[in-house]
């Protein structure tokens, strides 16, 4: 969790260009070590190009080469927020 953790750190500046980083979250309670992201997107289209944006950036490349070996399992989910929500 702590390579992860670095790697991580160093990689999210090139993930924050669009704001679209919303919150990073791992538990140490139940299953340990979950890391959870949450991501804000206006539409899937932004979503895509800023994905593949970060790829033309120097440097995310090799967190993600340094980073994926250390993952387990991956899951995507696509979230609506409600009306009170201040990422409306």
């Amino acid at each position: 969790m702590i390579e992860w953790g670095n790697r991580w750190a160093r990689a999210i500046k090139h993930r924050q260009e669009n704001n679209e980083a919303v919150g990073g979250f791992f538990s140490q309670i139940g299953d340990l070590y979950v890391v959870h992201h949450l991501w804000a997107y206006e539409s899937l289209q932004s979503r895509d190009e800023t994905r593949n944006t970060a790829w033309q950036k120097e440097g995310w490349d090799t967190n993600v080469y340094y980073t994926v070996p250390l993952v387990r399992s991956m899951e995507s989910r696509l979230m609506i927020p409600t009306k009170s929500s201040p990422l409306q």
